[in-house]
């Protein structure tokens, strides 16, 4: 079961406002008393405060439920070194509890009382409000939207083929030659960089002005470069279910270690790299792929640049260049298409040790080392 969210966007009323509101006060006291009484499950934490919410609030017997798990899901996050809060107005509906016609949310607010919430959106809503074969999950209401789950039974296909990207800060390169422009992204993000530098330099002197500015130009970034991102991920998704291919991605875990201070690099390049979006856009690749039925492999991206994927020899000597003459054998590469040349040969090689020691410990060790 493979799910997905899309948003909608509203035009809230004094109404919905009051009710986000009184349900943001049920998550805070149900936190309150399960803190207290040290409440150790959902169920039990529902049954300390359904009396006590029932007379107090008087709303439909689902807000209570849904509040009690939103508070339990916070006192279970150990990472609260004191009793948490929910700070901002949101609301979140099981699916059991609210009914959606296309473009009308309606809820209920008491036994026998509803309310209704037209919802804003493209095609891309609808055309997932049109789908009979997704099943609609929870939903989720902030002042200004609403988000509704969906998921649907997807199988993985078998691919006739299997191709590999090595993802790069400008591009992102298949091994067999497809090329996606990222370039743009780098750019804006150098542009929103030097804009964010400024704003604290000219700022400095009133921290609250420095603040929502940065905020601000932050937030119209990360927008920016997510809706380029989807679109890069959507390519590759379509292309490969297209070919019935599979998809190999380059394991880069821990690649940001690499280039810390003192490793001989200049600020402007580490700025760079950390800047660098490849977790956005591996993320979703990831769950598109799974959404479309396309199986997802990672591989181990150790010298995958340096690696000659003609006669095997690594370039030790190898450092920023684009492309780059092996010295053993003579044959000239493009450093981004022989990155993803040897991360197919790679998971290749692994499956072939795979089939070869199967059902034996050997075999779950080589390939566990090659993929994971």
């Amino acid at each position: 079961m493979n799910p997905t969210t899309v948003q909608f966007q509203i035009q809230p009323t004094d109404k919905l406002l009051q009710l986000l509101e009184t349900f943001r006060d049920m998550v805070n006291e149900a936190i309150r008393i399960g803190f207290e009484r040290k409440a150790k499950n959902r169920f039990q934490l529902i049954t300390m405060v359904y009396d006590y919410f029932k007379r107090r609030y008087g709303l439909h017997t689902h807000y209570i439920l849904n509040a009690c798990e939103c508070a339990f899901s916070m006192l279970r996050n150990r990472r609260w070194k004191k009793r948490p809060y929910a700070k901002h107005l949101f609301m979140k509906l099981d699916n059991q509890t609210y009914q959606l016609n296309y473009m009308l949310l309606k809820i209920p607010v008491k036994p026998r009382e509803f309310m209704l919430i037209p919802l804003k959106g493209g095609e891309y809503q609808l055309s997932l409000l049109r789908d009979e074969n997704l099943k609609r999950g929870s939903i989720t209401i902030t002042p200004s939207t609403v988000i509704v789950a969906f998921s649907k039974e997807s199988f993985l296909m078998e691919p006739l083929r299997m191709v590999a990207y090595d993802i790069n800060e400008k591009s992102v390169v298949s091994s067999d030659g497809e090329k996606v422009d990222l370039s743009k992204i780098a750019n804006m993000k150098f542009q929103y960089s030097k804009l964010r530098a400024s704003i604290a330099k000219d700022t400095h002197r009133d921290r609250r002005i420095k603040q929502r500015l940065l905020s601000k130009y932050g937030w119209r970034e990360r927008r920016r470069v997510i809706q380029s991102l989807h679109k890069a991920s959507k390519a590759i998704v379509e292309r490969a279910k297209a070919m019935k291919a599979g998809i190999i991605l380059e394991r880069l875990t821990h690649i940001l270690k690499s280039h810390r201070r003192g490793n001989g690099e200049g600020r402007r390049m580490r700025g760079r790299l950390h800047r660098w979006s490849f977790h956005e856009l591996q993320r979703q690749i990831d769950y598109k792929a799974r959404w479309e039925g396309v199986p997802v492999y990672y591989v181990r991206a150790s010298n995958t640049s340096k690696t000659c994927s003609q006669c095997g020899f690594i370039n030790k000597a190898l450092t920023v260049e684009k492309c780059w003459i092996c010295p053993n054998c003579g044959v000239q590469h493009d450093r981004d298409l022989n990155a993803a040349i040897n991360l197919l040969s790679r998971f290749k090689e692994a499956c072939v040790v795979r089939r070869s020691y199967e059902g034996s410990a050997m075999g779950a060790m080589v390939l566990r080392e090659a993929i994971s």
